[in-house]
């Protein structure tokens, strides 16, 4: 009995404290650009449907963005931040998924598809945040100055972990460009 105990407060102890996000990271700012003479950011909101949610990820962005030394202001930013994400079912033990949803991707300007159904519920999700930062809609037209996203496959949807694919989007702006696999603790993006 003694035994069963240890082993359930190892694995207790285990569980607690090692959460991750495994998650794939793809940055791609506009070429030559020089992110130094940029100060001050606001947001954009997109998504009346899941404001709750957006509101979330778009805290998350601006404690990654302050931590890096930019400014939240809303009035006269110098970048806009926008933050577009969704969660989907795949392909799992031969059980195929019909799309039924699309979303506008302002860099490719195509429609994305992000969503699917099938009969029974999916046991994992492909989650995907995606950051667009570009110029105020007030100068005219808007310029994509640096668009970065991070997606992994998890048992829990981007209400749980959305946080932390903030983060991992982030983690390396805007110094960093091209793919990366990062890994980040669920507690770290609790802060």
């Amino acid at each position: 009995m003694r035994k069963l105990f240890t082993i359930f407060i190892l694995v207790g102890m285990m569980l607690s404290g090692c959460v991750y996000v495994d998650m794939n990271v793809d940055n791609k700012p506009a070429p030559g650009l020089d992110f130094s003479k940029f100060k001050t950011f606001g947001f954009k909101k997109k998504s009346d449907s899941k404001a709750g949610l957006e509101t979330v990820l778009l805290a998350a962005a601006k404690s990654e963005l302050e931590a890096k030394g930019f400014k939240y202001n809303q009035v006269s930013p110098d970048f806009v931040v926008l933050v577009s994400f969704g969660s989907k079912a795949f392909m799992e033990r031969g059980v195929t998924y019909k799309r039924d949803a699309y979303e506008y991707d302002y860099i490719s300007k195509t429609n994305a598809k992000i969503g699917v159904v099938k009969a029974a519920d999916a046991s994992r999700l492909d989650n995907t945040v995606r950051i667009y930062l570009m110029t105020p809609e007030d100068e005219g037209e808007k310029t994509f100055l640096w668009r970065g996203s991070a997606s992994s496959v998890d048992f829990e949807g981007v209400g749980v972990v959305g946080k932390c694919l903030v983060k991992g989007a982030l983690l390396k702006f805007p110094t960093a460009e091209g793919k990366f696999r990062e890994k980040i603790n669920v507690r770290d993006c609790e802060e």
